[in-house]
C-alpha cells in the first residue's frame, strides 16, 4: 500500500462505516469463540493503524494485543493509539513462538505483492494454540476491480472458495465463510467500472472520510445486513469473511 494511503486510513477507520462493520464482525467472532471471557492473547498480522486495536480493547480491556505490520508509518500510528506491542514484520515470516496466540486476525493482508499466502496462512498455524481462531477476510471478485485496487495494492482479488482452500491446505477446519457487504455490491461494480476508465496519473482509494449523512445512512443499512449474517451466509459481496479454527490436537510442526 502507498504510504500516504495509511494517513487516509488512520483518519477514516474509526468512523468510516465500512470499517465498522468489519470490526463488527470481528467482534462478533470473538465473543462467539471465547464466550468465557475473550481470548487472553490475540495477533493481528496487517495491523495497520490499530483501528482494529482499539475496538477489540474496548471490547475485551484485559487481552493482550500484538500487532504485525512492515510499515514504519503503521507502526507509529499503532503506539500513538496506545499499541506498544507491535513488531515490524511480514505476514509470512511472524517472529513469535509456537502456540503462543488464541486468535489471529488477518484483515485485507494476504494480497500484497510481498506476502506469500500459502507461508503466511502456515505461520498463522503455528503461532496459534491449539483450538485458536483465525479471523480472515480479503477482497472479493475480480469484477470490483478498480483505482481502488491500484491505490491499495491489491493485484488480486479472491473468491470464497479460494479463501477456504488456503485455510484448509494449512490444516485449518472452517467455522464460517460467507461474503459480506452485499447491499453495496451492484452499486460499487458500476462505480469501480468507471473508475477503471479514469486516466489520472494518481490512483486514490474509496477509503476517504465520506459525509456524515451518507456515512450514518450506509452504516445503517449494512448494519441490518450484518445482522442477518448470524443466520445466512451470502452468496455475493465486496469481501470474503473466513473464521477457522485450528484442530484441537494439532501440534507445532516446525521447530519454535
Amino acid at each position: 500500500m502507498e504510504p500516504a494511503e495509511y494517513d487516509v486510513m488512520a483518519a477514516a477507520e474509526d468512523s468510516l462505516w465500512w470499517y465498522r462493520g468489519l470490526r463488527r464482525l470481528v467482534i462478533e467472532t470473538l465473543e462467539w469463540a471465547f464466550p468465557r471471557g475473550g481470548p487472553e492473547r490475540i495477533v493481528d498480522v496487517g495491523c495497520g493503524t490499530g483501528g482494529c486495536y482499539v475496538v477489540v480493547r474496548d471490547r475485551f480491556p484485559t487481552v493482550r494485543y500484538v500487532g504485525i505490520d512492515p510499515e514504519p508509518k503503521a507502526i507509529a500510528y499503532c503506539r500513538a493509539r496506545g499499541l506498544r506491542d507491535v513488531i515490524r514484520a511480514s505476514a509470512s515470516e511472524i517472529p513469535l513462538r509456537c502456540g503462543s496466540a488464541d486468535a489471529v486476525i488477518c484483515l485485507d493482508v494476504l494480497y500484497y505483492p510481498s506476502v506469500r499466502p500459502a507461508a503466511a496462512m502456515r505461520d498463522f498455524y503455528e503461532v496459534l494454540k491449539p483450538g485458536g481462531v483465525l479471523i480472515l477476510n480479503l477482497p472479493a471478485f475480480e469484477s470490483l476491480r478498480g483505482q481502488h485496487d491500484v491505490a491499495v495494492t491489491i493485484p488480486k482479488r479472491y473468491r470464497l472458495r479460494e479463501a477456504r482452500s488456503l485455510c484448509e491446505g494449512a490444516g485449518f477446519r472452517i467455522a464460517r465463510a460467507t461474503y459480506w457487504n452485499a447491499t453495496f455490491f451492484l452499486p460499487l461494480v458500476v462505480w469501480r467500472r468507471l473508475s477503471r476508465s479514469k486516466r489520472d496519473a494518481i490512483a486514490h482509494s474509496d477509503v476517504d472520510r465520506s459525509p456524515p449523512w451518507l456515512n450514518a445512512l450506509f452504516h445503517w443499512v449494512l448494519s441490518l445486513e450484518l445482522g442477518a449474517l448470524r443466520w445466512v451466509a451470502l452468496p455475493f459481496g465486496s469481501s470474503a469473511f473466513v473464521v477457522a479454527r485450528k484442530p484441537s490436537r494439532a501440534s507445532c510442526g516446525l521447530a519454535c
